[in-house]
């Protein structure tokens, strides 16, 4: 398979996954051929990229950060609880925290894996995609901290309801930090530094942030954590950029350039030991002037993925950036 931008979508070529709307819905589903009406409809709602079947990549896997399944049923319970704290009503912490030991369980079984996180899918509750985003990839940065199984699930815990009081508009309104603070505390089953995080993750690691203006290591860890993995989610998807999403290297750089600032540069440095820069099936363009897709990860070193080259003759065949070391990606090209 092969990631393809929208603008360069063609009748006739298949889904090779589908088309969801991140509450769990699908809007075409895979082996579907592409029509014009089809392509059409794909933008209207949004979406930006997708996978088609190419048989010069076929072996190419493309891992899914949380289980389909998985996913709905978290996206539901965080739904259901956001609806409750906006009327009012009071939470469902164990429903979300075993939301969070759900999300905890799958990560560690594929932490070896790297995380890849892309906007393929619509979106329909921002908050809600955005928070279960922030959760998976907090959970794969705290097992590259080595955290135990109860940890990891405060910290998930944490980070799935770090934007509980905000409101699903675009514009973000401070004094949601404390709404979800308040919603947060009372509830007996959270760890108090899950809770924090509701009011801390908005604080920068020089002091700039809001609400307390606290800065480095008086910020708690898990509020700094779930700080990278929330940062760099809005930037991949493109939250305070019109909603224009961006591949992961560029969010990763844009993390890079806050770093020490906003951002525990500690922890940056354990995000990028986890993170994919180039995902699979990605079209890249080489420093040698060739073009090529990557087909595989070296887990560890997310800038030297294994490339297959090809022409206008057909496949060249593959090459491990980490043995070739002259050769580096240049560009990524979403055609």
């Amino acid at each position: 398979m092969r990631l393809v931008g929208i603008k360069s979508l063609k009748p006739g070529q298949e889904l090779a996954r589908p088309v969801y709307t991140s509450s769990g819905k699908v809007v075409l589903n895979s082996g579907i051929t592409l029509t014009e009406s089809f392509i059409t409809k794909i933008e209207q709602i949004g979406v930006q990229k997708v996978y088609i079947i190419d048989e010069r990549f076929s072996d190419v896997e493309v891992s899914q950060p949380l289980d389909f399944t998985i996913r709905t049923s978290v996206t539901k319970v965080l739904s259901e609880n956001y609806s409750k704290v906006h009327s009012s009503k009071g939470i469902d912490e164990y429903d979300i925290k075993d939301a969070a030991k759900k999300i905890v369980d799958y990560t560690r079984e594929y932490r070896g894996k790297g995380i890849s996180i892309l906007s393929t899918d619509a979106m329909d509750e921002f908050i809600i995609e955005h928070s279960v985003n922030v959760a998976i990839l907090t959970a794969f940065i705290g097992n590259q901290m080595s955290y135990n199984f109860g940890q990891l699930c405060d910290l998930v815990t944490g980070a799935l309801i770090h934007d509980i009081g905000r409101e699903n508009i675009a514009k973000e309104k401070p004094e949601h930090v404390s709404i979800g603070f308040e919603a947060a505390r009372v509830c007996r089953g959270f760890n108090l530094h899950s809770s924090k995080v509701c009011y801390e993750h908005h604080e920068n690691y020089d002091g700039s942030g809001y609400p307390r203006k606290i800065k480095g290591n008086d910020i708690s860890e898990f509020s700094r954590v779930v700080r990278v993995a929330d940062y760099y989610d809005n930037a991949l998807h493109g939250y305070d950029n019109n909603n224009i999403s961006i591949m992961p290297h560029q969010a990763f750089e844009s993390i890079l350039a806050v770093a020490g600032q906003m951002l525990d540069p500690e922890i940056v440095e354990r995000f990028r030991d986890t993170i994919i820069f180039y995902p699979n099936g990605c079209t890249v363009l080489l420093s040698n002037g060739l073009y090529g897709v990557v087909i595989k990860q070296n887990i560890g070193s997310p800038q030297r993925p294994i490339v297959r080259v090809y022409n206008e003759g057909g496949i060249i065949g593959d090459i491990d950036l980490l043995k070739s070391l002259t050769l580096f990606i240049q560009e990524v090209m979403v055609i």
